[in-house]
C-alpha cells in the first residue's frame, strides 16, 4: 500500500498483497462486505490479517496500491493504481493463492502487466459451461500433461455439510430397525420389573388386553420422552455447528444454510420411532399379559 497511513500499524509494513485474479468459488468466508460474483476494474478484495494487524478499517475506502511496472528485461519502475476496497475476506487458513493475496478483476490484472502475458503461471482456473462437461474437460487437460483438480473449493464442502444435515430422510429403515430393538428392550425392562404388580392387577379384574395396553402406553411415554430429548440435543448441536461455521471457527468455511432444524423431519422420525417401539414391545407385553397371576408371582 503506497500510503503508510493506510497501514494497520504505523511501524510495521503489511508486506506484499499479491494481486490475484478473482475467482468467486475459491474465496473463503467474507468478514466485511458481501461476496461479489465478479469485481469491477476499480475494485479489490483484501485479506483481513496482515503483519501489523487487520485491514478491516480499509473497507469502503479507495486506496493507492503500488506495483512494479516491467519496462524491459531486468528493468522496472514503481507505479500506483487507485482501487476501492469492496470486501475483506478471512485469510486465517492459507490457500493455494498464498498467505496474503488480494483479488482484482481480470482486466486489472491485464493492466498491471500492460496486456502482456506473464512468463509463467503456478496454476490456472478453467470454467466450463455445464457441470456435465467437467469430466471431459478434465480428461483433455490431463492428456495435455496438466495436473487437474476440482476448484469449487469450500462452497462444495458447505453443500456437503448441508446435505449431511438432511440425510435423515434416507435413514428411515435404520431408525425403524433400531426402534424395534429399543421397544423390545424397554418391554423386557418394564414388564419383568412389574410382574408382581401385573399379577395383582389381573386378580383385581384387569383383562389381558388392558394390561397389554397399559404396558404399551408406558413404552410409548418412554420413547416419546427420549425422542424429544434427542430432537432438542440434535437441534442444539446443529445450531452450534452453524454458529461455528459462521464465526469462522470451523475449517474457515462459508455460512451454512440458516435452516438447521426441520420440524417435519423431526416429527416423521419421532412417529417412526414410536411405531417401531410399539411393534417391538408388543410380543412380550401380550405374552406376559396372558400369563396366569400365579406364574407372574413366581417370576
Amino acid at each position: 500500500m503506497a500510503d503508510e497511513g493506510d497501514w494497520p500499524s504505523p511501524t510495521v509494513s503489511p508486506g506484499s498483497l499479491w494481486a490475484t485474479t478473482y475467482f468467486e468459488p475459491r474465496l473463503p468466508k467474507m468478514i466485511k462486505g458481501d461476496r461479489p460474483v465478479s469485481l469491477q476494474d476499480d475494485e479489490i478484495l483484501l485479506p483481513d490479517s496482515v503483519p501489523g494487524g487487520s485491514l478491516r478499517h480499509l473497507y469502503g475506502k479507495t486506496v493507492m496500491f503500488g506495483y512494479t511496472h516491467i519496462n524491459g528485461k531486468y528493468q522496472g519502475s514503481y507505479r500506483t493504481i487507485p482501487l476501492k476496497v469492496v470486501g475483506i475476506y478471512d485469510n486465517s487458513v492459507p490457500d493455494k493463492d498464498g498467505e496474503n493475496p488480494s483479488y482484482v478483476s481480470e482486466n486489472t490484472m491485464d493492466a498491471l502487466f500492460d496486456g502482456n502475458v506473464p512468463e509463467s503461471y503456478t496454476f490456472a482456473y478453467v470454467q466450463v459451461d455445464s457441470g456435465d462437461n467437467v469430466p471431459l474437460v478434465q480428461k483433455k487437460l490431463a492428456a495435455m500433461g496438466f495436473g487437474v483438480a476440482g476448484a469449487a473449493g469450500q462452497q462444495d464442502v458447505t453443500g456437503i455439510l448441508a446435505a449431511l444435515m438432511s440425510i435423515g430422510r434416507f435413514m428411515f429403515p435404520i431408525v425403524l430397525v433400531c426402534s424395534l430393538v429399543f421397544g423390545l428392550f424397554l418391554s423386557v425392562i418394564w414388564m419383568k420389573q412389574r410382574k408382581r404388580s401385573l399379577a395383582l392387577l389381573r386378580c383385581l379384574g384387569y383383562t389381558a388386553g388392558q394390561l397389554s395396553a397399559l404396558a404399551l402406553v408406558q413404552v410409548v411415554q418412554l420413547v416419546v420422552a427420549a425422542g424429544i430429548a434427542g430432537i432438542i440435543l440434535g437441534a442444539g448441536f446443529s445450531l452450534l455447528l452453524a454458529h461455528s461455521v459462521d464465526s469462522g471457527d470451523l475449517l474457515n468455511l462459508t455460512n451454512l444454510d440458516s435452516v438447521v432444524f426441520d420440524p417435519v423431519l423431526a416429527l416423521e422420525m419421532l412417529a417412526i420411532t414410536v411405531a417401531g417401539a410399539v411393534i417391538g414391545a408388543l410380543p412380550l407385553s401380550v405374552r406376559i399379559a396372558h400369563t396366569q397371576p400365579d406364574e407372574l408371582m413366581r417370576g
